[in-house]
């Protein structure tokens, strides 16, 4: 009996020193998005109570102490916040600035609080458990319809771009979602007297920690035998085909040709005369600048034409005959002009070092072979080449 605690006390002490390494290594290091790892950093040291909890329980002869167990037991109130931003982060979306956060972390604040300030009665009331209830639903239907919004961009992140940080977000996105559900549960037990064994909990919330740390270490690492066979089989690329003037439907054409079709079967009707082409260049960029519409998984000619307020002809013909670009290489030059700035910025001592992996992501590409193939292209080198040289170039 000896021997078997010894080896539950080390297993809790391995999980809460593991999690001391984990938020050491994802405040410190550089390595993968700021907004990724402060995410996780997070959720790693909530998760650091529960195995310091049942170390100090073991070691004081299964009498915790009572601060440090009634906080490890209201870990819940912070589970719902944590997921939505951990999938706001792994689809790329904006995340809100701090003063926005203050009133989703308030919830845990005023518990905690609460806790230390010695209200029982009032953390044991039924209306606690229901307020708490529905903060766990309300967190997870709005994580559930950003998912189905984005559900594009979600099936290219888990099919395509397999080992990147963003990728193990949602594996942390899953484990808070299934930490909620748990909690929920023992919470409801709890109210009906039946809750399980002391010791069972708290190794649930250890193995919980340890899920956290690994999956963790593996954003920020992104060790390559996970993706080892990658290259062999790229993922179809579900990318938009190049659209030329003749295959565009026109409207009422503006100039009609005195040959019949039979005659000239490929007639170019144009649109645009050359200021008419100017504007909408300008009106292109603009837009380009604010709305960046090769990051979204759904766009189409069409869909920039509308965004534009033009016919998809007027956009193809600005396109094919203006810029001398079709609608595929348009996008993929604006995907490789941000991969290239965020390759850059190693080089200009930036606060984030982002692998190969997250770039490729970032900047919109449906997969790492599309990435590899634009880059060497345009650039001639492989992006960790022309990383390696923007850093010598600015050294």
């Amino acid at each position: 009996m000896p021997l078997a605690l010894e080896v539950q006390k080390a297993c809790y002490l391995f999980s809460f020193s593991l999690g001391c390494w984990t938020l050491l290594t994802l405040l410190l290091g550089r390595r993968g998005e700021r907004g990724g790892r402060w995410a996780m950093a997070a959720f790693v040291a909530l998760l650091l109570l529960p195995p310091l909890n049942a170390y100090v329980s073991l070691a004081r002869s299964g009498e915790p102490l009572a601060a440090l167990q009634a906080l490890s037991i209201r870990l819940t109130w912070a589970y719902g916040p944590l997921l939505l931003l951990c999938l706001r982060q792994a689809l790329c979306q904006p995340l809100p600035r701090v003063p926005a956060l203050l009133p989703h972390a308030l919830p845990l604040a005023l518990v905690w609080a609460a806790t230390l300030a010695g209200l029982d009665q009032l953390l044991a009331s039924p209306g606690l458990l229901l307020a708490l209830i529905l903060q766990v639903m309300a967190y997870a239907t709005a994580g559930l319809l950003l998912l189905r919004r984005h559900r594009g961009r979600l099936q290219r992140l888990r099919l395509a771009h397999r080992n990147s940080s963003y990728y193990w977000l949602l594996f942390l996105a899953s484990g808070l979602f299934a930490a909620g559900a748990y909690d929920l549960l023992i919470h409801a037990l709890a109210r009906l007297g039946q809750l399980p064994p002391q010791a069972l909990l708290q190794a649930a919330a250890s193995a919980l920690a340890l899920y956290v740390d690994v999956i963790a270490l593996l954003a920020v690492y992104q060790p390559a035998w996970l993706t080892l066979g990658d290259e062999v089989e790229p993922v179809p690329s579900p990318e938009p085909q190049a659209v030329t003037l003749e295959e565009v439907p026109t409207a009422t054409p503006t100039e009609v040709p005195a040959e019949t079709p039979e005659s000239r079967p490929n007639v170019r009707i144009v649109e645009l005369s050359p200021q008419a082409a100017r504007e909408l260049a300008e009106r292109l960029q603009q837009l380009v600048h604010e709305h960046k519409p090769h990051l979204d998984e759904d766009m189409s000619l069409a869909r920039l034409a509308a965004l534009l307020d033009v016919t998809p002809h007027q956009l193809s013909e600005l396109l094919n005959l203006h810029l001398g670009s079709s609608f595929y290489d348009y996008l993929n030059e604006l995907r490789f002009q941000d991969a290239r700035q965020l390759l850059e910025q190693e080089g200009r001592g930036a606060g984030e070092t982002l692998t190969v992996a997250d770039i490729a992501y970032r900047a919109g590409f449906n997969n790492r072979n599309s990435f590899y193939k634009v880059f060497k292209d345009k650039t001639g080198l492989t992006p960790a080449e022309y990383r390696r040289t923007a850093a010598r170039k600015s050294a």
